[in-house]
């Protein structure tokens, strides 16, 4: 597992919308599948919030906890989703069925999200940059897990070590890939039937860059 020593984000953005295009059929289920998430997500936070309202605030605080929870339980479908745009970027064909080869794995998975969870939270209850950027860094562990069979140990000081090295282009790619997502939801989530698969092969292309070139 060696990275390359130079990593392109023009090139990484312009592969991965090549393979978007190629391979956009097989990403059908995921892009189904987040906008149905999103959709509910936005549903349980539309209204107006009466802040001094302690029952709606409770409310809301139910709700946010039963998002998290759903995200959590569904990480091991974002992480196939992505060691699927993994294969892609190393030359071989995807099928929509390629996403049920990480359900051997997902116990492994949903306990990694939830210790990263933890971690993450605790930066953030510290400053929000930190923890922020521990997401970032943490982002690889999962896939690394899966993919090189891993501890999870070893997975996160991996991630971790890799990322760091390469911090400036991850967090850049992962702050354009964010603001790209948040944009699609203005065309109504038009635009997620491709910034969703874009993102799942500019991270998977990534994780190639970081774990897989000389």
């Amino acid at each position: 597992m060696n990275s390359s020593p130079s990593i392109s984000l023009s090139s990484i953005f312009s592969q991965a919308f090549e393979q978007t295009k190629r391979n956009f059929v097989a990403f059908l289920p995921l892009i189904v599948t987040i906008i149905l998430i999103a959709t509910y997500a936005a549903n349980t936070y539309i209204g107006e919030i009466d802040l001094s309202d302690e029952t709606a605030l409770a409310a809301l605080q139910q709700k946010a906890n039963m998002v998290t929870l759903i995200s959590v339980l569904l990480t091991p479908i974002e992480i196939g989703f992505m060691l699927m745009g993994v294969k892609a970027s190393r030359g071989l064909d995807l099928k929509a069925t390629d996403i049920f080869a990480i359900i051997p794995s997902s116990p492994k998975i949903i306990i990694l999200a939830i210790l990263s969870f933890f971690v993450v939270q605790l930066g953030m209850a510290l400053f929000i940059l930190p923890g922020l950027f521990l997401l970032a860094m943490l982002s690889m562990a999962q896939p690394l897990m899966v993919d090189y069979r891993l501890s999870m140990v070893e997975a996160v000081k991996q991630s971790l070590k890799k990322c760091y090295e390469h911090a400036g282009i991850v967090i850049q790619m992962y702050t354009l890939l964010f603001i790209l997502i948040v944009a699609s939801f203005f065309t109504f989530g038009i635009a997620l039937i491709m910034t969703i698969p874009f993102y799942v092969n500019a991270k998977g292309i990534l994780y190639c860059e970081l774990f897989d070139k000389q």
